[in-house]
């Protein structure tokens, strides 16, 4: 708590869903209110009568038995409504003399509302320090505009806390002036466990029971759960599945099919329809084990809720599960998006390994994690410079029309390619002469040789990138796919991780015939909100460490110059091997010298800058070694050694070079 001006508590309104609002948002903002409160400030929680118009949410938006799931907070207002923008700039008004205001942000169908809440207070001449507690930046299926709300409603306020590293750099790059990751902290619905011993109230009469709780969506992998019980089943487990919760769109009427398939009839139990807090301790009761077969997620308190029930978790690495779920101790994790694996994780239950994890299990702490969030929303309300786009708005700008331009350019020339080729006017795409002239691992040594690889992007015809020393690493890597991934079939599948939209990779390889059927040339990247097509390349949302890819589904992956800018590289390797096929290859540039320049204080792209220098690129040559992912050629003295630095970064004033790492999985 901090005082106010006056030496008396601080005055503090929590502004977000609360009863009779359902589900873990509503919960978390009554439980932050209450633990603000207890450390000694004057709070009000300030709730929506009407949260969200009817049809444009799936399932119900109240409680259907308007029970609270936890105690309410007093004194909680709901002033708020979304069909009366009167109402949200009556608010503003009302809670401008609060000394912090703390807003919930759901969903970008709101952050109109909120913006309105905010000009009102500033229009009263509020001096609130304001805090947004993300629950997730963008939506798990984002829509055209999400992108351009949320940044408006980051910069308006002085910071954000976000549930992982992962939001944070999508905070940052959405416009952000502080960010402040924190681990989200308990709010479990339904009080405590019931009397017993844990599993003493499973039903004996068929096998492991087995629960998976909440809403059912896409991105939660119900159907992969669902396909992985059936090849359990057909490998001699026994098992039953309760699905409870609200069952929406495609995602739920895929469930409700493979409920009734041949290979699950008979051992899954739906339990249509919204679960309220006072059935939940009966339901874990019940059953064996939780599970949580997300193909991607931020942060959930779902293994915590297992844990405080004495359940043991089966869950996906994702998220925050890697952090709550100790693997082979209070449960199973397995990787995302894939139903084998989820099969493997179940059969890991069978025998005596369902009661090994049981014992266990340890109740969580529900208290002392509070301590530490709350120092994050006051970390965040210090506020801090506004960020912008690398480069100012202006540079954004031009980006957009680079990336037009480019993608226009690329379609023309590669259909009028194939036109000529088929008149044999012209060679065939996929034999164009390949990129020569940058080793498969090395260092960019000169100007003379930044020289050489833009006059080779004008002989073989391919656009060139304006900055020119980039076209260096991006030749190099585009000649490791179309000579170590591809067989010459020009089919091989390949992800760029880390992608801009106009950096030459992808573009490239289109051009060398590659991407003929949908999907196989894709770019990620945690700034991209829907996703988008460019002549047939796909670019999404996604986290490097985090693709939700099959296992070995690719024949190839690019990072170019992406992980000097705080990506957690053993994740990245770790993600990167898995998703490839044996064989398969990684192209992967970053900023490097032998001398690195120091760089304390410096940032760029929300993150510390890093420049690498020999003993890291050994290092991460060395985990690359651990995961499966062994070089292709050495990084002696001679291979490090570079008489130039030059690659000139502007906005930093640094001067470095850049070095190619080519690996392939083992």
């Amino acid at each position: 708590m901090s005082p106010d001006a006056a030496g008396g508590p601080r005055r503090v309104v929590v502004l977000g869903p609360a009863h009779p609002g359902k589900g873990g948002i509503a919960v978390h903002t009554t439980e932050l209110a209450r633990h603000l409160a207890a450390g000694g400030d004057d709070v009000k929680l300030v709730s929506w009568a009407r949260l969200y118009p009817g049809l444009l949410y799936p399932g119900e938006v109240a409680l259907p038995d308007a029970v609270p799931e936890v105690p309410e907070f007093t004194p909680t207002l709901r002033p708020l409504s979304w069909s009366s923008p009167a109402s949200w700039w009556r608010t503003g008004r009302r809670i401008a003399q609060a000394d912090l205001v703390v807003i919930a942000h759901v969903v970008p169908l709101q952050v109109p509302a909120l913006l309105t809440v905010l000009a009102a207070m500033r229009s009263a001449r509020s001096g609130a320090r304001t805090v947004v507690v993300a629950h997730n930046v963008l939506p798990h299926e984002p829509n055209p505009g999400d992108e351009l709300l949320v940044s408006r409603l980051f910069a308006a306020v002085d910071g954000v806390v976000v549930h992982s590293e992962a939001q944070a750099a999508l905070a940052h790059t959405h416009g952000a002036r502080r960010v402040v990751p924190a681990d989200l902290p308990p709010h479990l619905p339904g009080g405590p466990k019931l009397a017993g011993e844990p599993g003493s109230r499973v039903p004996r009469d068929g096998g492991v029971r087995l629960l998976s709780l909440g809403v059912v969506r896409e991105y939660k992998g119900l159907d992969l759960l669902l396909e992985a019980l059936d090849e359990a089943h057909q490998r001699g487990f026994d098992a039953r599945l309760t699905i409870a919760g609200e069952l929406w769109g495609a995602a739920g009427r895929r469930v409700r099919e493979l409920a009734t398939a041949p290979g699950t009839r008979g051992h899954v139990d739906l339990r249509e329809g919204y679960v309220p807090a006072a059935r939940i301790p009966e339901l874990m009761a019940t059953h064996d084990a939780v599970v949580l077969p997300y193909r991607s997620g931020t942060a959930s308190q779902n293994a915590l809720l297992a844990f405080a029930h004495g359940l043991p978790v089966l869950a996906t690495r994702v998220g925050s599960f890697p952090a709550q779920v100790r693997d082979g101790v209070d449960g199973v994790l397995v990787e995302p998006g894939s139903a084998a694996a989820l099969a493997q994780g179940l059969l890991s239950l069978a025998g005596g390994g369902l009661q090994a994890l049981r014992e266990n299990v340890q109740a969580p702490d529900l208290d002392a994690p509070w301590d530490a969030y709350l120092g994050a929303v006051d970390e965040a309300a210090l506020g801090g410079t506004a960020a912008a786009p690398p480069g100012g708005r202006a540079l954004a700008v031009a980006k957009r029309g680079a990336e037009h331009a480019l993608w226009a350019r690329v379609g023309v020339q590669r259909r009028v390619g194939e036109q000529l080729a088929t008149r044999r006017l012209a060679a065939a795409p996929a034999a164009r002469p390949v990129p020569s002239g940058v080793p498969r691992t090395g260092v960019l040594h000169d100007g003379a040789e930044v020289a050489d690889a833009l006059a080779q992007t004008k002989r073989l015809h391919l656009p060139a990138h304006p900055d020119a020393p980039k076209n260096w690493d991006a030749l190099g890597a585009v000649a490791a796919v179309l000579t170590l991934a591809d067989d010459g079939s020009r089919t091989a599948r390949v992800l760029d991780a880390g992608s801009a939209r106009y950096s030459p990779v992808l573009p490239w390889l289109r051009l060398y015939g590659l991407g003929r059927t949908r999907g196989d040339l894709a770019g990620i990247n945690l700034e991209f909100g829907a996703t988008v097509h460019r002549d047939g390349v796909e670019f999404r949302r996604g986290d490097v460490t985090d693709t939700g890819l099959p296992d070995g589904s690719l024949d190839a992956v690019t990072c170019m110059s992406v992980i000097e800018h705080g990506v957690p590289i053993a994740g990245f390797l770790t993600e990167t091997a898995r998703v490839l096929r044996p064989g398969g290859v990684l192209a992967l540039s970053t900023d490097y010298d032998c001398d690195p320049p120091d760089t304390t204080g410096v940032t760029a792209y929300g993150a510390p800058v890093k420049i690498f220098s020999p003993a890291d690129l050994r290092d991460l040559v060395a985990l690359a070694a651990r995961v499966g992912l062994d070089l292709v050629g050495e990084l002696t003295d001679d291979v490090l050694a570079h008489p130039e630095r030059p690659v000139h970064w502007k906005r930093t004033g640094l001067d470095y070079t850049f070095v190619l790492l080519t690996f392939v999985r083992r």
